[in-house]
């Protein structure tokens, strides 16, 4: 199973990645202003950084769920403004 870990690593970080861009567009900040408020509401809510990544890229597109609460917390107001 350790052969899987690097796939997983890489779906991880293509969703950060994701996240950050979606933070950048809409806060018009930086990538590392975007990484480091990720990173704060990873230390608030005690969710993995993944985890926050992939609710905020839901969100964003729309699709997200009743498990995406604390991201909706975080960012709802602004991803509702941008619409």
């Amino acid at each position: 199973m350790a052969h899987l870990a690097p796939l997983t690593d890489d779906r991880s970080r293509k969703t950060i990645d994701t996240a950050i861009g979606v933070l950048v567009g809409l806060r018009g900040c930086t990538p590392e202003q975007a990484f480091t408020e990720l990173v704060r509401v990873v230390h608030q809510t005690g969710i993995g950084i993944g985890s926050i990544s992939s609710g905020l890229v839901a969100m964003a597109s729309g699709s997200s769920s009743a498990d995406d609460a604390e991201v909706f917390t975080a960012w709802g107001g602004l991803i509702a403004e941008s619409r």
